[in-house]
């Protein structure tokens, strides 16, 4: 089995989880070896789902973008990755990653990509406006 790096922006919000589930009430917080056993053991069975933040007048929506399993995550470990990855197939915006295990919500985290600087393209929009499009097209075919 390859090994599952305990570093960068995905161990950092699977840290508190995988304490708090290994903590026992006599022997307090785990050794970081049975910390590190948890993590290999619920990396599979998690995923992450990309949202980016858009505001509407006075109210601030998140809308998805992807999901994606913690495997499909291991070239974009390292936070310059992932911002490139932001960057790249979204553009500048405030991004929030949810972090799941199965269907536990785990813990959320935000991602601010260039939003000084306007050359940066926000290609999001167009993929929050092709998501409503057809979500209204579908909610219009159920009956």
């Amino acid at each position: 089995m390859e090994e599952i790096p305990m570093k960068g922006w995905l161990w950092e919000m699977f840290k508190e989880y995988v304490r708090k589930i290994r903590r026992t009430a006599s022997s307090g917080a785990p050794e970081l070896s049975v910390m590190r056993e948890k993590y290999v053991d619920i990396f599979p069975d998690a995923s992450i789902k990309i949202l980016i933040e858009e505001k509407v007048g006075m109210i601030v929506i998140f809308n998805e973008l992807e999901e994606r399993t913690t495997e499909e995550l291991k070239e974009i470990f390292e936070l310059p990755k992932l911002m490139a990855y932001l960057e790249k197939n979204y553009g500048r915006g405030k991004y929030k990653i949810n972090l799941y295990h199965g269907m536990t919500f785990v813990a959320t985290r935000n991602f601010r990509v260039k939003l000084e600087d306007e050359s940066v393209p926000e290609i999001w929009r167009e993929i929050v406006a092709k998501n409503k499009a057809e979500e209204e097209a579908s909610k219009g075919s159920r009956w």
